[in-house]
């Protein structure tokens, strides 16, 4: 019985570290920023400050490395900003998909099989010219 029982208990290790490096894990292969510091807002002081909202490669590549799914309504209430940059990015795994992040962390994105994601990120490195005034800040991921 004790032979049986280890047995087992050795096929079921053996199945778990078989399928435990299963788990691949995908970079970035590509990233592209087709604009940057942008706003639908048609207000001069609006356009005047998302022109300080200028994002690069590397952070575009930090934050698809950290960010987290949120609902929608997060973004749009709670973390909106009229500045944004948008871009295309690809994986390692072939799945590509174009991106829009906020000034304020949030972002989409637009997989090209159709998918939505709904991101946020709040250690961001870039300029906010809307920090400090979003009407909740995420403690557990504060700057």
């Amino acid at each position: 019985m004790v032979k049986k029982i280890f047995s087992i208990l050795g096929v079921m290790l053996t199945i778990n570290v078989a399928f435990a490096d299963h788990t691949a894990s995908r970079t970035i292969v590509e990233v592209k920023i087709n604009e940057t510091g942008k706003s639908d807002d048609e207000s001069v002081n609006v356009i005047d400050g998302c022109r300080a909202f200028k994002i690069t490669d590397k952070d575009v590549r930090e934050y698809f490395s950290k960010s987290y799914s949120v609902p929608l309504n997060f973004n749009i209430h709670e973390r909106y900003s009229p500045c944004y940059a948008k871009g295309f990015i690809e994986f390692s795994d072939n799945t590509r998909g174009k991106w829009k992040i906020s000034s304020s962390g949030g972002a989409t994105l637009l997989w090209d099989t159709g998918d939505v994601a709904t991101l946020f990120y709040n250690n961001y490195k870039w300029t906010d010219p809307f920090e400090g005034t979003y009407s909740s800040e995420d403690e557990s991921d504060s700057k």
